[in-house]
């Protein structure tokens, strides 16, 4: 049995001399980098967790002006070494290798450290920019592109290095703005009188700029000292009568406007002011979108189609296909929604066969591929959804069989759509066999097991015995997720907290020992979080009892009265959830979240056992999973140490 060897990193403190960056299973040269000169490198799988791999993908992220560029670099195999070489730009000052196989379902990340390499100045130093770069990677960016550990401490160390080394970068926007962040995230509760003494050098700079004050008002609001934004905002307006805060409130004037005509004139007023550039093509475009979705929604057609003619063909189709869906949701207008959801659908397929568009530079181009295909599979899942608020099942079942198929069949809201016009057009036992197979593999929603009991009770003339038979459909996918779950099963003590709820008790982490917790991050903004939401109430109203607490966590609002728009929403929505208010974002960085909606469920000692972040659309899944989740922690399951 050939010996694993995980990948370490290292390199001096730059208060000695900054050293090459040496992995055990990639070398490269030159050993300091730098812009504009060729890299050449090795990987060496006998040294990585790819070894038992007979097939490895290598990206390279190059990190400059354009951002990161991913490189997908020729690449010669010789027994277990993979070389290959990159030409750098003349801005690059970061490169980052990505190494997965099996289609990234494996992934040698350098034990989550990554392997990040910097590029150098002329005087062995890596280049300023590296170190805002590297920070961001560590910061969430990285195990977005590839999957390596957040760590927040590295980050901050990593720009306090670049401050040491070019003091003039902390007068930098975007590097005190990022050191502000890295502040609170590695230090925590500590972090306060750190981020003041930072914020009282920008306030006290006597070169001053506006982007300066945007950080005083954002920061000195989020540590609560109101009295001190508000005078900044005064200050700024004063200082700047003409600055970029003015476009900013005409901007927001849009988003606030109510209705169609209101919409219109504040975007008027708005381009009269700051007559388009090209680098705002993107934000003008959206702006456009929102009065044409306005005018939508006041079914003045005429004016909708006006206010998205001139979109770009990717703004315009995605305004269609959002809009139509809705329509469709709502069964209004149901031929024009077919009108839109058409022109939307053809576009996207022949975008994924023939694109036009030019490739971001951000993603390979398997990622490309990928996304295209996604993006055709989501706007013809609509189309077909249409077509059966239609009745024109033949025609919707092709395009409801191409989305779900794109998607291996995996997806259950495809599926859904898929099962509901296969009924239609299939003979009864070919639809049953299909849908049979979504229950085994636990990829049949609410709506795709009813039809299977419609089917079921049609051929068997009563619903007798269909909860047995069911349920041994559903056994076979339960017993299979339970058993990826005791895998994914983690050992990590969970960060403490204490937070207020709604009617301002304090709730910590520390008084629910003895219970299994389940901590659901959510925001009022985010649409994945409030559609996982049905199912959470189901699952809270099951498990939860003086063993099992749940709590949901109200994080990274922006809106001035978070507490009362919390309170609002769950008043809308009749949810009777147990909100804490995360106001300064401090508990979800604690628990290095990068996005949401992110669950955790804590075993009664305080030990994270379980993360799970996103929402499929399943509600059934996701009942199921928080169950098992919660069981399997509550049993006290046996201890994997977590390596991500």
């Amino acid at each position: 049995m050939k010996k694993l060897l995980l990948a370490l990193c290292f390199f001096i403190s730059i208060d000695t001399l900054f050293a090459q960056v040496k992995f055990d299973a990639l070398t490269y040269s030159p050993q300091m980098p730098k812009a504009g000169e060729m890299v050449s490198f090795k990987y060496n799988t006998e040294l990585s967790p790819l070894i038992d791999e007979k097939k490895v993908d290598v990206v390279v992220y190059v990190f400059g002006k354009k951002g990161p560029v991913a490189m997908e670099p020729k690449i010669t195999k010789n027994g277990n070494v993979y070389s290959g070489t990159l030409k750098l730009d003349s801005t690059d000052n970061c490169i980052a290798f990505s190494f997965s196989a099996n289609d990234a379902k494996e992934k040698d990340n350098n034990a989550g450290k990554g392997y990040i390499i910097p590029v150098y100045a002329n005087n062995s130093q890596p280049v300023m920019e590296y170190f805002n770069v590297a920070g961001s990677l560590y910061s969430g960016y990285g195990e977005y592109l590839f999957g390596m550990n957040q760590d927040a401490e590295k980050n901050l160390t990593i720009l306090e290095e670049g401050f040491k080394l070019y003091p003039d970068s902390k007068k930098r926007v975007d590097y005190i703005s990022n050191y502000l962040y890295a502040l609170n995230s590695a230090k925590k509760k500590e972090a306060e009188p750190f981020i003041l003494k930072e914020l009282n050098f920008i306030a006290t700079n006597p070169e001053i700029k506006e982007s300066d004050f945007n950080i005083l008002t954002q920061w000195y609001t989020r540590l609560k000292m109101k009295n001190t934004a508000d005078s900044f905002r005064v200050i700024v307006k004063g200082k700047f009568p003409s600055g970029n805060w003015v476009k900013q409130e005409m901007a927001a004037n849009i988003n606030k406007a109510k209705d169609a005509d209101a919409k219109k004139a504040a975007f008027e007023a708005f381009i009269k002011a700051y007559p388009p550039v090209e680098e705002d093509k993107q934000t003008i475009n959206n702006y456009k979108s929102q009065v044409a979705s306005a005018y939508q929604k006041a079914k003045n057609y005429t004016a909708f189609y006006e206010w998205s003619k001139d979109l770009t063909a990717p703004n315009k189709t995605s305004l269609y296909n959002n809009t139509a869906w809705y329509m469709a949701l709502d069964s209004t207008d149901i031929p024009e929604a077919k009108k839109l959801s058409y022109e939307a659908t053809t576009w996207a397929k022949k975008e994924m066969t023939l694109p036009t568009e030019k490739k971001p530079e951000s993603l390979t181009k398997k990622q490309w591929d990928k996304q295209r295909k996604s993006q055709y599979a989501m706007y013809g899942d609509t189309y077909s959804f249409i077509l059966y608020k239609l009745k024109d099942y033949k025609n919707g079942f092709q395009y409801a069989k191409e989305a779900a198929a794109i998607n291996e069949f995996k997806n259950p809201e495809y599926n859904e759509r898929y099962s509901q016009l296969m009924v239609k057009v299939t003979p009864p036992a070919m639809a049953k066999k299909e849908i049979e197979q979504f229950v085994k593999d636990g990829v049949a929603s609410s709506k795709t097991k009813a039809l299977l009991k419609e089917l079921y009770v049609a051929e068997k003339k009563s619903d007798k015995g269909y909860d047995d038979y069911v349920a041994k459909l559903e056994g076979a996918a339960k017993e299979k997720r339970r058993a990826e779950l005791a895998k994914e099963m983690i050992y990590e003590a969970a960060p403490k907290f204490s937070l207020k709820d709604l009617d301002g008790n304090e709730i910590s982490l520390a008084g629910l020992t003895g219970k299994v917790v389940v901590v659901d991050f959510w925001a009022t903004w985010c649409g994945p979080c409030i559609a996982s939401m049905p199912a959470m109430k189901t699952a809270q109203e099951k498990l939860q009892n003086d063993k099992v607490a749940f709590v949901f966590v109200d994080t990274w609002e922006s809106v001035e009265n978070k507490k009362q728009n919390a309170a609002d929403f769950m008043k809308n929505k009749n949810y009777p959830f147990h909100v804490l208010m995360d106001d300064n974002d401090k508990v979800v960085a604690d628990f290095k979240v990068n996005g949401i909606p992110t669950k955790f469920v804590i075993d009664k000692t305080g030990n994270i056992r379980f993360k799970s972040v996103g929402f499929s659309g399943n509600d059934d899944a996701l009942v199921d999973e928080v169950t098992m989740m919660v069981e399997m922690a509550a049993a006290e399951m046996p201890v994997r140490k977590y390596v991500k």
